[in-house]
Formats: structure tokens, sequence, C-alpha cells
């Protein structure tokens, strides 16, 4: 080989060589990057598992079997599970196994998994030490591969005291619509005067919105005892409705302290057998007696019975509405006897306004006993009853207001005259104005002589007639009434009719005049209670 051969050679080797030198080179700044971004990459997974390790959330990892391969440490502090405990476990052996999902139980939940994505999902686990209930609010992700699921990644947030807290204000209000409700119906049903049926409904409305089982109202009677005036729920059956005496231990220890006081099994046995049947039934959990005091006057008291263990709250949310029940019942007592002193006088003056004509004394009284027979043949209750003899006895009230002269004239009125005493009825309302007279009390005084065919006098509105398909009821049995009184009284202008006639006169005008069912139960008592005046 001769020397410019072999320095050609030479060359293309030194050209090859460079081509290596160049190749090398590249690999090496490849490989400084490659290092360079495994660095970062390292730095990068440094930064976000330390961030994972303090957050206060739980990050977990799950694989398709739901056991835990990856935790962070906050379950600790959160669960009081070290993560050596709980990677390698099925995830619903930490969740409370009472607790029910719309899915199913915990497993079931944690499968459904499988199925989607949580987004703020609410789960219940249960605390190592056995006893607390944590509440995780929880979002899920399914991650595949190719297609194939390969793992579940979850971040759950503790958010027990929130929903615990949610929970103490839904459960507030609750008890605040439960108070407003029954103050209510006790603001409501004092305009009624009926002091029995306020307490019915107090009651009523204390086991419905509260769902206690048992709830009694005791009042204290003419001797100092306690007797049962109201009681409701679906345990009513088991209350023992005898007097409780007024020396009763327990009572005048709710009246002493002015506070509510809770029996127990253990007083009852000791001290009193009058409690101690409801501590025997197996549904009694607790028994509370409440004082019903006003102006420090004890009235009676507030028994209530439940089915669950004592609860301080609901024994709080009744202390006030046990003051509210004292109250309207020492209104609607103080009312009734205001009331009652206020008809006593309209009735006095009645009998005075009577007594100046010897031919229409006791009328009222007498209307009043005829309107009350036949309100009880038609089966009235006994308030109604009550309501129709107030109406009878003071449906001529507003004669007060027309002349004796008119009244007691022998001969026929003129149409001048006839006019005053047409105003009767409305005189009478102006006078009770100042009484709260229910509405059927009103329009018996005021309609006492409006005709069954709805003429007579005084004529109602169009808009009232359009309301009243009928005569009122309570006008209807008084202007019936008053009618038999009419015409089996001597009177100046004209005598008393025979039983014949007064049968006859009420048959001719039934339809008309007179409601004809009215007029029917009227003739079954003219020969019973009334016999004697004819």
């Amino acid at each position: 080989m001769n020397i410019s051969k072999l320095r050609d050679k030479l060359s293309s080797q030194y050209d090859s060589i460079s081509d290596l030198q160049s190749i090398f080179e590249e690999l090496e700044a490849s490989y400084q990057q490659l290092i360079a971004m495994s660095e970062q990459v390292d730095q990068t997974e440094e930064k976000y598992a330390l961030l994972i390790q303090n957050m206060s959330d739980i990050v977990w990892i799950g694989n398709r079997e739901g056991k835990i391969t990856y935790i962070n440490e906050i379950v600790s502090d959160v669960l009081g599970y070290a993560r050596e405990e709980m990677i390698g476990q099925e995830l619903h052996r930490f969740m409370c196994p009472l607790h029910q999902y719309d899915t199913g139980d915990c497993k079931d939940l944690i499968e459904s998994m499988l199925e989607r994505d949580f987004k703020r999902e609410v789960l219940w686990m249960l605390h190592k030490d056995g006893k607390r209930r944590i509440i995780l609010e929880t979002n899920t992700k399914r991650v595949y591969f190719d297609g194939i699921l390969m793992e579940i990644q979850g971040v759950g947030r503790d958010v027990t005291e929130r929903i615990q807290t949610e929970r103490r204000i839904r459960r507030k209000n609750n008890q605040f619509e439960v108070l407003n409700h029954i103050s209510s119906a006790i603001t409501t049903n004092l305009s009624l005067n009926n002091l029995d049926k306020l307490l019915d409904d107090i009651c009523n409305n204390v086991v419905v919105e509260t769902k206690i089982p048992l709830c009694s109202i005791r009042l204290i009677d003419e001797n100092g005892d306690l007797g049962v005036k109201a009681m409701g729920g679906r345990m009513k059956s088991l209350l023992n409705v005898s007097p409780i005496m007024k020396t009763d231990t327990f009572t005048m220890r709710a009246f002493e302290s002015k506070k509510p006081i809770m029996l127990t099994t253990a007083d009852v046995a000791m001290e009193h057998d009058h409690f101690s049947y409801l501590h025997k039934h197996p549904q009694v959990k607790s028994v509370h007696i409440f004082p019903l005091i006003a102006n420090d006057k004890p009235l009676g008291t507030l028994m209530l019975a439940t089915d669950s263990e004592y609860d301080d709250e609901n024994v709080m949310m009744l202390t006030p509405m046990s003051n509210n029940i004292a109250f309207a019942i020492e209104k609607s007592n103080l009312y009734k006897n205001l009331r009652e002193y206020y008809l006593k006088i309209i009735t006095t003056l009645v009998a005075a306004m009577e007594a100046k004509d010897t031919y229409t004394q006791g009328h009222s009284v007498r209307v009043s006993e005829i309107a009350v027979a036949i309100a009880k043949k038609r089966g009235f209750t006994t308030a109604e009853i009550d309501e129709i003899r107030i109406a009878a006895i003071l449906h001529d009230i507003g004669k007060i207001g027309v002349s004796d002269a008119i009244l007691s004239k022998p001969g026929t009125l003129t149409s001048e005259e006839y006019e005053q005493v047409k105003q009767h009825p409305a005189i009478g309302m102006r006078i009770l104005e100042a009484i709260d007279l229910s509405r059927e009390v009103k329009e018996g005084i005021l309609y006492h002589h409006l005709r069954w065919d709805l003429k007579g006098y005084p004529q109602p509105s169009e808009s009232e007639l359009k309301n009243m398909a009928e005569m009122p009821r309570f006008a209807k049995i008084i202007g019936v009434a008053d009618s038999i009184d009419a015409m089996t009284s001597n009177r100046a202008y004209k005598r008393r009719m025979s039983m014949t006639e007064v049968k006859r006169e009420l048959l001719e005008h039934s339809g008309t005049q007179f409601c004809p069912e009215i007029v029917e139960v009227a003739l079954t008592v003219l020969n019973g209670v009334f016999g004697e005046h004819f």
C-alpha cells in the first residue's frame, strides 16, 4: 500500500471517528438531560408526597378488589389507625357497619365505586375506639389503562363537626317550628272560650309535633287535687286517670322548684305508686312533669311519657311551652269569669226589662228552656247546647232600646211602631259587641225573627244571602221556641192558645215561617218537658 492510499484510508477513518464522536456527544447530552429530568421528577414526587402527607384530608388509593394500596398518614389523626393497619385491608371494614346507604350496606357502597365516580359522597366511618362515628365527604376517580380499570383514587374530608352542627341547627329549627305551631294553636283556640277543647288541642298538638307517645294535662280542682282534663298520644290508654292528691311528692317538688322534673324508676318505686305503672311498661323510657304556674299560682301539671332516652334539648324546648300553656289557662279562666260576669249583668237587665211587663215576664228563660230541649233532641253537643242557651236568653236584649209604650201597647201597632220593634235584633247585637260571642250565637240573636223562607226581619244583605243557603240553625230553633212561648202566653193584645191550636199553628206554617225539621222535633217535646206550661 502506498502512502497516498494509506493517507486516504486514515482520512476516511477519521471521518467515521468524528461521526462517532458527534453521536457520543449527542448521547452524552441526552443522558445529562435524562438525569436532570429524573431529578426533577424525583423532586416533584417528593413535593407531592410531602404535600399529600401533610394534607388535612385523607388521600387513599384502592384496587379493583376494594383493598387499600395507599393511604396518607393523616388517617391516624382522623380515624385512629396507623397507615400500616389499613394498607392491604378492604375499605368497607373501616366503615360504620350500622349505617345503611341508598345502595345498601357499606360493602355495597364500596363496590359501587367500580361503577361510578363519587362526588361529595358521605361515608360513615368508625373510629378505631369503636365509639365515635366520623363522617367523610368523599370524592373518587377511577383510573384506566388501555380500557382496563387499574385503581380508584379517593380524597375524604372530615365533615363530622359540620354535619353535626347542621343537624343541631335543623333540630333547633324544628323545635322552634313545633313551639310556634303549638303556640299558634293555643292563641287561636283561646277565642273559642272553651277550656276543655283548648287543653285537648294542646295535648294533640304536642304528641303530633314532638312524636311523644303520651301527654296529659291535670288542673287543680276545688279540693286542691289534680284531675285529668286532657290527654293524647298512642299510649294514652296507659294513663292512670284517678286524681293526684295535692300532697303528692313529685307534684309539690315541681311546684316548689318551678322547674320540670324527671321521674326515675327508683323514684316511683320508693315513694309513689301513681306513676309506677308507666315505668313498668317496657316502652316507657322516661316520665317528665312540667309545672303549670301563672303569676306564681300553681294551676296544674303537664305530664309527658317518652319511648326514647332522656333528651335534655326536648325538655328545654318544652319548658317555655309549659309556660305558654299556663298563661293560656289563666287567660282562659279570666276570660271565662269576665264573660260569665258580663252575661249575668245582661241577663239581669233582661229580667229587669221583662219584669216591667207581666205578660213577658220570664219569656227569655222559657224560650231558652224550649230551645235547649229541641237542641238536645237534635243531638247537639254539650258546648253547642250551652251556646244556644246563651243565644236564647239574650235573643230579646235589644228590646231595651225600644220604647216601653210600644212594647206594652195593648192594641195593634202602627207601621212606624212596628218598624221600631223590628230594630231590636240589631240593637241587641250592638249591646253585645263587648262579648266575644260565637258566630252561631250572634246569628241566633240577629235572625231569630227571620223566616224559614228567608222573609221576616232583619233582611240579610245580598252578599249574606249568597252565603246563606238556609236560615242559620240557631235562629231556626230560637225562632220556633220564641213563637211557642208567645203562643202559649197571655199577652195584652191576645189570649194564650191551647196545645191543639199551637200544634195546628206550627204545622200550618211549617215550610214557610218555620223549619219543618225543627217543627217536627218541637212537637215531640211539647207534651214532655214543657207540658206544665199549657
